[in-house]
């Protein structure tokens, strides 16, 4: 491979023709670098949010397990997990749902028993949050709300 003119030429007698390269060279291409570079922050910044999000509700969960009606006692443990900026938004309540040993779905005031299906019930719960999102760059595909679900087994 062979060096530019610019560079092959005596000292001074090519300089002329070369000014400016460099400069017209990096405009082309430090805009695409930091488009890359924003990109990979807003990424990164989007993974660290649905991680901790995702350790919130299962925090939650956890409280849940303990105390499956308490919902102001499960969304003050998930709030109190980490220190969020901008804050947690949870549903109004947790549903719970049911079924039987044998995955029947059923209202959780029934008995398997009753119906004639397998014993014993099992009740979930389900928590979840959300949180706003502002990436550097509104990108597309990017979410703006974030969303964690967790679902526990409490019997």
């Amino acid at each position: 491979m062979s060096s530019p003119k610019c560079f092959r030429q005596g000292h001074r007698a090519g300089l002329a023709n070369c000014a400016g390269s460099v400069a017209a060279e990096f405009a082309l291409v430090a805009p695409v670098v930091i488009l890359i570079a924003i990109g990979v922050a807003d990424l990164g910044m989007l993974a660290a949010r649905s991680a901790a999000l995702a350790a919130t509700t299962r925090i939650g969960a956890e409280f849940a397990r303990l105390h499956p009606l308490d919902t102001n006692g499960i969304q003050n443990s998930m709030q109190g997990a980490m220190s969020f900026a901008p804050a947690l938004t949870f549903p109004a309540s947790f549903p719970r749902t049911c079924e039987c040993d044998d995955t029947t779905p059923i209202a959780c005031t029934e008995s398997c028993a009753t119906i004639g299906r397998a014993r014993p019930n099992r009740v979930f719960i389900r928590i979840s949050a959300s949180q706003a999102f502002t990436p550097l760059v509104p990108w597309p595909g990017i979410p703006t709300t974030l969303n964690a679900t967790t679902e526990v087994r409490l019997q």
